[in-house]
């Protein structure tokens, strides 16, 4: 679903900050129920809720609608960061842990997690099939969970890290940004809102293992868009047939596809600016 217009509001104001809380506060509860299932904590028990609700209070206050960046975008950092903090702090966490452990282990740790929740055969014990018919089982597996844990990454960490990361994001949105608007709304709801397959089928009317489908078929087509060399023509990804009533309808409603209208967004300046900052960062 498209974020309510804020442009209205004044950037600080009391009135935007409430509006803010109220319209994410579950959103904000479920990246906290996210950060708690990566670190073998609960959520509430643990202060996980807390820190994400603090992180989203503190972006509310913050956020100034002129930027043209959706509030999601700009809090969805802090409030994991809000949350992971908490996790650290946590003494069940600190006694189930040794010293030495890696922060990267850390952001491992939750991408499994997420991955178990986008393909639940695994906690079952069975890995996902394979996404195109006729590809070998086992190849094509892999290149899904390999691609799907590429979007996880792209979302969790902003590319604000250092001048690599920002350029591997950037990449990553812009190839999202050329799938056919269905393909990018079923991986904005997975991905960026968090919903499961089931929600996004019942949300449309149609039947689950048809959003299961699709969803593996674009990961298995980013995977080979990813791997083409720059200049070679790809051939467009085709939208299943139990789709493209749905597909059809957001045409007739004029719904603009997420992940484009999130990078039209950005203005080539504001990018050039981020890129900059950030390579003086490095380099100093």
């Amino acid at each position: 679903m498209p974020e309510t217009d804020y442009s209205q509001f004044t950037a600080g104001s009391e009135e935007l900050s409430n509006l803010l809380v109220q319209e994410h506060i579950g959103w904000a509860e479920a990246i906290a129920r996210n950060v708690a299932r990566a670190w073998s904590l609960d959520w509430q028990l643990d202060g996980l809720d807390g820190g994400a609700f603090e992180a989203l209070l503190f972006c509310a206050r913050r956020f100034d609608p002129k930027l043209g960046v959706p509030f999601r975008a700009y809090a969805r950092k802090r409030i994991h960061e809000g949350a992971s903090e908490e996790a650290r702090k946590s003494k069940a966490w600190q006694r189930g842990v040794g010293a030495g452990e890696e922060s990267g282990d850390n952001d491992a740790r939750e991408i499994s997690f997420r991955l178990f929740d986008l393909f639940p055969e695994l906690r079952e014990g069975y890995l996902p099939a394979a996404a195109a018919e006729g590809e070998d089982d086992m190849r094509g597996i892999i290149r899904q969970l390999l691609t799907s844990a590429s979007v996880i990454s792209a979302f969790n960490d902003s590319g604000l890290n250092n001048p690599e990361s920002a350029v591997d994001y950037k990449a990553m949105l812009e190839h999202l940004a050329a799938l056919d608007p269905i393909h990018q709304a079923i991986l904005w709801a997975m991905y960026w809102e968090g919903q499961s397959m089931r929600s996004l089928a019942e949300t449309w009317g149609i039947d689950e293992l048809t959003v299961i489908r699709e969803h593996k078929e674009i990961l298995s087509y980013v995977y080979g868009r990813m791997s083409t060399p720059k200049g070679k023509v790809v051939k467009r990804l085709k939208i299943r047939p139990s789709l493209r009533a749905v597909a059809q309808n957001m045409r007739k409603q004029k719904t603009e596809a997420p992940f484009a209208r999130f990078m039209s967004s950005i203005s080539a300046p504001v990018v050039a600016l981020f890129l900059a900052i950030q390579l003086a960062k490095y380099f100093h």
